[in-house]
């Protein structure tokens, strides 16, 4: 009776040429890395512009052969040494002719970090088409986190000036965010009706100016426009800041917002009677 694990079937047969096949793509990937050595040999000692000419007659390869088997040889010579008898197993040596070539496309650290992580020579062409498509797809998410990351972080600075520079235009009380809590609370109920901006910022000391001089109007107003085109610029980067901050982070965006609003909601009560009626500026002579 015979052995039936040694009985030819179809099945036993593909298996034989499977292994077969992938035997002759190793030594082919093994045979390119060794022309590629002695193309590169053989560059070296033609003389300057009959490269191409000297391709064509001496061994029948276009100039696009020539540099992707000299590349299989500079990215995976080491790999495979010259020298008879010298062991160099590397899993570079596994590989497909067919695989190598799609992994000319990684950085040599890169594409070990790749081998490492991937059973590569269990793959077919399309597995490893798809797996270096996922890789580069990853590699993109990671780096595009990275530019939100960095956009998020310029949003705050953005809107923390915007803020910083709406607190300098605007027209607060004198010393109004260093008063105590209590004084601040009397004095700003009773002038503008809401409590006074929270904010280490120190604001300009209004005083009255008495001048002789008839074109003192007009100069006091040129600055009042220029205030208000200020504010009305930092306003326009504070929104823009928002925006941009309301599709990194809507809870960061949310509390800025707020901040922005208590300061504006601020100034907007101050200005609505100025001078304060209760609280004379100071006369300079």
């Amino acid at each position: 009776m015979n052995d039936l694990s040694t009985e030819r079937t179809p099945q036993v047969i593909a298996a034989e040429i499977t292994m077969i096949t992938r035997q002759t793509r190793k030594i082919l990937l093994a045979s390119a890395v060794e022309i590629g050595r002695r193309l590169k040999e053989a560059k070296s000692l033609v003389n300057h512009g009959e490269w191409e000419k000297w391709l064509e007659e001496s061994v029948r390869y276009s100039l696009s052969t020539a540099r992707r088997l000299m590349q299989l040889y500079e990215e995976y010579g080491a790999s495979f040494p010259d020298e008879p008898g010298l062991s160099n197993h590397a899993p570079v040596r596994d590989l497909t002719y067919t695989q190598a070539l799609l992994l000319l496309g990684l950085p040599g650290e890169e594409r070990e970090e790749f081998l490492a992580q991937n059973d590569v020579t269990g793959m077919t062409k399309l597995e490893l088409q798809q797996a270096l498509k996922d890789r580069d797809l990853a590699k993109q998410e990671s780096e595009e986190i990275q530019q939100e990351n960095k956009a998020l972080k310029k949003g705050l600075e953005g809107i923390n000036n915007a803020i910083s520079s709406l607190m300098v235009q605007s027209l607060l009380p004198e010393n109004a965010q260093r008063e105590s809590p209590a004084a601040g609370a009397s004095s700003s109920v009773g002038s503008t009706g809401s409590a006074p901006l929270e904010s280490n910022a120190a604001m300009p000391t209004h005083n009255l100016k008495t001048e002789i001089d008839p074109n003192a109007p007009a100069k006091y107003v040129e600055r009042c426009d220029t205030c208000c085109k200020t504010i009305s610029t930092a306003f326009f980067d504070l929104t823009t800041a928002l925006t941009n901050l309301h599709y990194l982070d809507g809870n960061l965006k949310e509390q800025k917002r707020k901040e922005a609003q208590k300061l504006l909601e601020t100034i907007a009560e101050t200005i609505k009677v100025w001078p304060p009626p209760k609280k004379p500026l100071k006369v300079i002579r």
